[in-house]
C-alpha cells in the first residue's frame, strides 16, 4: 500500500533553491534534475524504509542518499511520507536536523 507524500515548506524551498542553483549553470537540466529528486521522493511512498533511520538526530527521522550530493530527510507519520528537507552540496544535515 502506497503512502501519501507531503512536502514541508522547508523541503519545497530546498527544491526551489536547487532548481535556481542548477539553472544558473544549465537551465535545461534544472527542471529534469528537480523532477528526478521529486520522483525519488515518490518512490519512498512505495518503499519507505529505503532510507537509514537516524533516531540519534530526531525520532522517526530517515535519511535517503540520492546520488552523491543529495540527501532526502523524511519522517513516516501514520500513512504518510513527510519530506522534511532536501539537502545538497555538502550541507551539514546533521546539525540542521538535530536543531529543528
Amino acid at each position: 500500500m502506497s503512502r501519501e507524500l507531503v512536502f514541508t515548506p522547508a523541503a519545497l524551498a530546498d527544491l526551489e533553491e536547487t532548481f535556481w542553483f542548477v539553472a544558473a549553470d544549465n537551465p535545461r537540466r534544472a527542471r529534469s534534475y528537480v523532477a528526478e529528486i521529486e520522483q525519488a521522493c515518490r518512490n519512498l511512498c512505495e518503499t519507505p524504509l529505503m532510507g537509514r533511520g537516524r533516531p540519534d538526530l530526531r525520532s522517526n527521522l530517515f535519511i535517503f542518499p540520492l546520488w552523491r550530493r543529495v540527501l532526502i530527510a523524511y519522517e513516516l507519520p501514520d500513512n504518510r511520507v513527510d519530506i522534511l528537507r532536501v539537502f545538497s552540496g555538502g550541507q551539514d544535515y546533521e546539525a540542521i536536523m538535530s536543531g529543528e
